[in-house]
Order: structure tokens, then sequence, then C-alpha cells
């Protein structure tokens, strides 16, 4: 009996234990391991030491040793300045960063790396503060610096990671063909600093360089150009603001700094003139596109085609012409055409050059016309459209397919009806784009009433086409919009001293356009119908007169067309515009 008693009490005693011994020590939650790290890694030595002078240009190395263990994230984020023909290897060994040159370097050189954000502990991936570490390969180190900007030209905003590039070559491909004198690499706010330089004359060049090479690749990276040579005259020393290391979260910090010169990164076009492409449409049109914008056609003929039945359209930048014959012919699947036009040659230059073209319909082509659908489709499409808040200022647009051949004008009607229902006809112009000869504008005689309904009715049989179709009835209703609760901004625009302005209303961020005028005179702007929000202007130079944003070319030295954003007298560039107000804003160009 004794026995079996205690037998029980040892197995209840056991079973106590083991779910005491469960419940402190649950095994199903991971131990917290203490605060996380949030101290970037701090650097203990350098060796050589910072500023060595004399340093052997044969196998040289750069090791930095850190107070952890740290990883290369990105190698390319280290820039070497001047550059060398192959990028330096990282290599890590314990704590430190072995930077080993490939190349042998220059004699009586000052090199400069910049780490970026490279550098970044093991663990938590905290980020190295900033650090340029300069050596000579001869006596002295150079003492020069330059500070910049580089923004995106039509945006305006800071570009980063832009390769900002000095030459001593005064050569126009200087940066396509040879390595840079010094470079360095633009940072979140767009701003850079070359460092440790000679006072000498530089061609300054700025390109995203896309693969690495330290040279510009014409067609794929993105080019800035400084207009002059540029001599820095300015001497690195430790007190110097702009060179310092900095958050890049910190605004007040970043945006305090100098900036010597101002880049504006651009796109340019493909600058060889040349025919790209060229084909029949259908029947009646064909097609010729071109290697560059701007080209300058001074004959072009059709056999067996009078050259008084040949419509021709450009598109806006001129890279691309469609061509229509305007009576009764059809084209067969093959042509001949005659162009002479300026054509870059061997050397470069654009010569006046005439070519013999054979253009064809694709098999592509020929089926698609050659389908039911396409045989039967005998009506014009045309395409009305207009929105209340921009009909006092753009009109009703039509958009043709095809160019128009005859226009009735006495078949549209366009109507307004007054709150009392009293309706009364309108007169109206009618008026062809100046860039697409397939839009016109009608726009009425007298001015739009809040409150009133307006009625555009177009009759069957209007418009007919260069391939004889004829359009349906269409019918367009328009009223302007309640002001209740809709703002309102004027615009005093001066300064315009014979010169020719596109004035933009965008959004906060410039991604999105409420109005758009060109200007060519001091006037006054009205943008009315405006909701509630953040706007600002946006101004562009228009050199060419084309009523667009015109992009830079490297080789004719040519800027990209200005922009401007407009400024609060406090230096904001946001309106702030409330519901159900109208402010007035003075522009001085």
């Amino acid at each position: 009996m004794n026995k079996n008693i205690t037998t029980i009490v040892l197995i209840l005693l056991t079973v106590f234990f083991c779910m005491a011994s469960h419940s402190c020590a649950n095994t199903t939650a991971a131990p917290s391991g203490g605060p996380k790290d949030s101290i970037p890694p701090v650097l203990l030595s350098v060796v050589p030491k910072a500023n060595s002078v004399n340093v052997s240009p044969i196998e040289a190395k750069v090791s930095l040793t850190f107070n952890e263990y740290t990883v290369v994230k990105t190698a390319t984020d280290i820039t070497v300045s001047p550059p060398t023909k192959r990028r330096p290897t990282s290599k890590i060994k314990g704590k430190s960063l072995v930077i080993s040159f490939l190349d042998t370097l220059n004699e009586n050189t000052t090199y400069t790396i910049d780490f970026g954000n490279a550098v970044a502990d093991n663990n938590e991936g905290n980020i190295a503060p900033k650090y340029v570490y300069t050596f000579s390969t001869g006596h002295d180190i150079d003492s020069m610096y330059l500070t910049g900007t580089v923004v995106d030209c039509e945006k305006l905003t800071p570009v980063k990671g832009v390769l900002v590039s000095l030459y001593e070559d005064l050569s126009d491909s200087a940066c396509i063909n040879n390595l840079p004198i010094a470079a360095a690499k633009t940072d979140d706010w767009g701003f850079f600093s070359i460092r440790n330089i000679k006072p000498r004359n530089y061609q300054i060049y700025a390109y995203t360089d896309a693969d690495n090479d330290y040279k510009y690749l014409p067609g794929e990276d993105y080019i800035a150009f400084h207009d002059t040579l540029f001599c820095p005259t300015k001497v690195v020393n430790d007190s110097i603001y702009e060179l310092k290391g900095f958050d890049m979260k910190d605004t007040l910090g970043c945006e305090k700094r100098v900036s010597d010169i101002n880049l504006s990164i651009f796109k340019e076009f493909f600058s060889k003139q040349f025919i790209k492409n060229k084909g029949l449409g259908d029947t009646k049109r064909g097609f010729i596109k071109f290697g560059a914008p701007d080209v300058v056609i001074n004959s072009f003929q059709i056999t067996g085609v009078d050259s008084t039945h040949i419509i021709t359209w450009f598109t806006p930048t001129r890279d691309s012409m469609d061509f229509w014959i305007n009576n009764n012919q059809v084209l067969p699947d093959s042509v001949l055409v005659a162009i002479e036009y300026l054509k870059t040659d061997s050397l470069g230059a654009l010569v006046m050059t005439k070519e013999n073209l054979s253009l064809a319909m694709t098999k592509e082509v020929r089926a698609l016309l050659n389908k039911p659908e396409a045989k039967a489709d005998t009506i014009l499409q045309v395409q009305i459209d207009s929105k209340n808040e921009l009909v006092e200022q753009e009109g009703i647009k039509l958009t043709f397919p095809y160019p128009i051949a005859k226009a009735n004008l006495d078949s549209i009607k366009f109507i307004a009806t007054n709150p009392k229902n009293q309706n009364d006809t309108i007169n109206f112009t009618f008026v062809q784009d100046s860039i697409d000869l397939k839009v016109y504008y009608m726009q009425a005689s007298q001015k739009y009433e809040v409150g009133y309904k307006y009625e555009v009715k177009i009759a069957d049989n209007a418009f007919h086409d260069i391939y004889g179709r004829k359009n349906d009835a269409k019918t367009l209703n328009i009223q302007l919009p309640n002001t209740d609760k809709t703002s309102s901004i004027t615009l005093n625009v001066s300064g315009i001293n014979n010169s020719r302005y596109i004035i933009e209303l965008v959004n906060e961020n410039k991604s999105q356009v409420f109005r758009k005028y060109i200007v060519t005179d001091n006037c006054i702007l009205y943008f009315p119908y405006l909701n509630a929000g953040n706007y600002t202007f946006r101004v562009t130079e228009d050199r060419n007169s084309n009523g667009l944003f015109d992009t830079g070319n490297l080789f004719k030295r040519l800027q990209p067309e200005k922009v401007i954003i407009f400024k609060l007298p406090n230096g904001n560039e946001l309106i702030e515009l409330p519901e159900q107000t109208d402010i007035e804003q003075d522009l001085t160009l």
C-alpha cells in the first residue's frame, strides 16, 4: 500500500514539474535578441594614410579598417577620379576593405576615391558615413574643387547617380572617346563635388553612364554640358561646407549647399540624318521615316502623280513624313519616289542628296485592305470632343482619320439654349490645326455664358475625305462648369521681349498639364474652373516656335530649350488654391 502511494505521488510530482517547465520555457517564441543595431560602421584607419604623396603607381592598394565586419553593397557606387580603364576591385579581409588598382596609375597625379553609399555593416546594413580618400603618385596633392547640380531639363527635378566628368581634351567627342581627367557622381539632390583637381580650363559633361565605362554613349545615355570652359578657383579644406558628408534626409542641410555650375540633362535625338524606313500604308497613303529630327526636304515627287495632288504632313519634330494622293488615282502595290533632302555624309556633314526610292505595301497591309470589313468601310469616322472647362480657351476639336477633301460648314449648326429654354444660332470659326492637318477647331464667335446649354449638330455628308468617304450625323453637348465651388488664377505676364513662351499650369509634381498658353507679348492669362489644390506654372522658351519642348544636341552645342518654374516671393513653387477662391499672380520673364 505504501509503495503504491509513493509511486502515485512521484508520478504526480513529475507531471507537475514537466508542465511548469514547459510553461516557463516556451520554445514557440524566438528570443528577442536585444535592441536592433542602428550604428553605422566606424572607420578606424587607412593605409596609406589620407593625403599621402609619392604613392607607387604600380599595383597600388588602399586598405580601410572598420570597427566591425562590413560588406560592399554596390561596387559601382565607388567612384575613382580620375577613372582607370579597368575598375579597381574591392575585397573584404576581416574587418578591412581593400581596394586594388588593376591598371598602373598615372604619374604625378592626385587620385580620389569616393565611397558613396557602397559600404555597410554586415549584420543590419547600416551605411557607413560618406568618405572621400585622397592620395597622390607625385610630390603634391592637387587642391582645387568645384561643385554643381544636375537637374532634369523639363521638370527641373534633381537627377541622382549622374557621372559628372571633366576633360582637358577640348574636342567635341571627348566624352565619347576618352576617359575624363576627373569625375564624381551626383547624390539624391543632384549635387556633386569634384575635388583635388588642378587649376586648369576644363570641358564639363554629365551623363548617366548606364554601362559604367566612364564614357558617354549617344542614343542610350542622357547628357548635359557646360556652355563654356570652366577653371576652378576654390581650394579644398576641412571647413568647406559643401565637401562634408550629408544625410540625404536632411532637407535644410542639403539645400543650403552652394553650386558653382548648374547642368540640365537631356536625351538627345540621334543626330545622323538618313531615311530610316519607308512604305505604303494603303492605296492613297505612303510614309517616310528619318533617322533624325528637323529634316530639310528640297523636293518630293511621285512617279505618275501630279505634284499639285500630293498632300504632305510632318510630325511636330519633323522626323517622319506622311503623304496622300488627293485625287481619284489609286496607288499600285509599289510606287517610285524621288526625294532630295539634307543627308548626313560619311564625314558627318549634312549634304543635299537626291535618292530614288521604291515604296511598297507589306503583306500585312495588303491583307488588311483585302478584308471584307475594310472594303465595306465607307463611313468617315469623325471624332468631336471638348472639355467643358477648356472650351472657352481651346474650342471644339474635330479629328479625322485622313485629310479632308471637302467641308460643307452650312451643314453644321451651333445652338445655344438659355435658362428660359430659348434657342439661338451661334456663328463660329472653323480652323485647321497648325501642326496636324487632320485636326480642326470650332470656336464660338460670342462669349460662352454660365447656365446656358450648347449643342453642336453635324449633319450627314458634311465632310468628305480624300477616299470619298462621308460622315454620319454627330452631336456634341457643352455646358460651362458650375462655378459655385471652383476657383481661378489670373496671371499677369510681363517682361516678354521679342520672345515666344509656352506657359503651362501644372500640378505639384509637374506631371499633369491643366492649361497651356503660347504667348509672344505681355498679357493677362486667365485659368478658370480649377479645383482646390496645389498648382504651379512651367514656362518654356519656345525657340523654334513649334509649340513643343525641344531637347538639346551635343555636337551642335545646342542646349535644351530653357524651362523655368514659377516661384512666389518667398521662394515656394506651389500656389495653394483654396475652394471658391480667385487669386492673382505676377510672372515677370
